[in-house]
């Protein structure tokens, strides 16, 4: 529910970089040029992936009125301090709480560094800091070990996730279509993807038939919430709908078929 309304939350999975800032936009327009593009695509929501964003980043989400599932910033490798983690989860949590379109946390990702904590307590934890949103503490965990989200991870096509009477359903990540550009790719012939589409309108094909997978899971109250992966093209991955310097990967009438899916799916939980 969102202000007491049923919302099905379709979005996608934005890992922020840019080419010649890497974790910084250019200006204050290309940041916000990717919470517009969420509504050219007919999304509503953005999983912003392992990394926290400038103010003006959640500032443009606000006034676009596009949501936000706001991951923790993991740690890979090693045994990593468990205090430190906490320090930077909490100070993510204050620094950014104020913002209406911040609607959901995501404490873990994966397999990254979850095996080194107690997830019940990291879920008490961050609700002690935020009582009022929901929690997904496992993004990809496909359990029920705790928190609001039974959140899969299922490539290249959609699975099924199984909400249970305290958790809704989320496949938090999906998707991974590529259409290689020519004169585009960051690295030539060194991308990586899940799914291989011979061209851009194939990719929108691809997609618009995983959305319609998706609308059939929302009819039947198994999922409230899909993420694709991704929002951009990077150094090594191809999936995005929009080229690494941003431009659109499609025609107009691809762009407007995706939107179209999406629209459907979100629609669909409307009452």
């Amino acid at each position: 529910m969102l202000n007491k309304k049923p919302i099905f939350a379709a979005g996608w999975l934005d890992q922020s970089w840019w080419p010649d800032g890497q974790y910084t936009a250019p200006t204050d327009a290309a940041l916000a040029s990717d919470l517009v593009a969420v509504k050219t695509f007919g999304m509503n929501m953005v999983r912003l992936h392992q990394k926290i964003n400038s103010e003006r980043w959640y500032y443009a989400a606000d006034t676009n009125g596009v949501l936000v599932f706001q991951d923790a910033v993991q740690h890979f490798g090693g045994n990593p301090s468990q205090d430190l983690f906490k320090q930077d989860w909490k100070a993510a949590i204050l620094g950014r709480g104020n913002h209406p379109s911040i609607v959901q946390w995501e404490i873990f990702n994966e397999g990254d560094c979850v095996r080194h904590f107690n997830v019940t307590e990291m879920v008490e934890f961050t609700r002690a800091i935020d009582p009022h949103r929901l929690i997904d503490a496992h993004s990809g965990g496909d359990d029920h070990a705790g928190g609001d989200v039974n959140d899969i991870h299922t490539y290249p096509y959609p699975g099924n996730p199984k909400p249970s009477s305290t958790q809704y359903g989320m496949i938090g990540e999906f998707g991974g279509i590529g259409a290689f550009l020519p004169g585009k790719e960051w690295v030539p012939n060194k991308c990586h993807t899940y799914l291989k589409a011979g061209n851009a309108t194939d990719e929108a094909d691809k997609y618009v038939s995983m959305a319609k997978t998706i609308a059939g899971y929302q009819e039947a109250k198994t999922a409230s919430a899909s993420v694709y992966t991704q929002i951009t093209d990077v150094e090594l991955e191809c999936d995005g709908f929009l080229n690494y310097d941003r431009t659109n990967k499609f025609n107009a009438a691809d762009t407007s078929a995706i939107a179209a899916s999406n629209q459907a799916i979100i629609k669909g939980a409307m009452p």
